[in-house]
């Protein structure tokens, strides 16, 4: 969520809602599509294995961060396509 109603200026405010809510950046074709639902699918069957395997393990799961998965795979993907040599998290 963004919040950007506490800007007094109107343009500003209509600047952001126009950005959030009709993102041009986010235009994906349909291999990257697929390639993001692949991800999103290995993290949930990886945290399924995980519970059945550990089950009685105290552990954190994804628990609605899924999708930070795709999203660190493609941050990291252009941080070395622009000469990144390491990633620390």
């Amino acid at each position: 969520g963004v919040e950007y109603m506490h800007i007094g200026d109107p343009a500003k405010c209509n600047w952001i809602r126009e950005k959030v809510e009709n993102p041009s950046w986010q235009k994906f074709d349909k291999e990257k599509k697929l390639h993001i639902f692949e991800r999103l699918c290995f993290a949930d069957t990886f945290e399924n294995y995980l519970a059945s395997k550990f089950n009685t393990t105290k552990r954190f799961g994804l628990d609605g961060g899924e999708a930070i998965i795709p999203a660190l795979k493609d941050a990291i993907d252009r941080a070395s396509e622009m000469g990144a040599h390491s990633f620390i998290i």
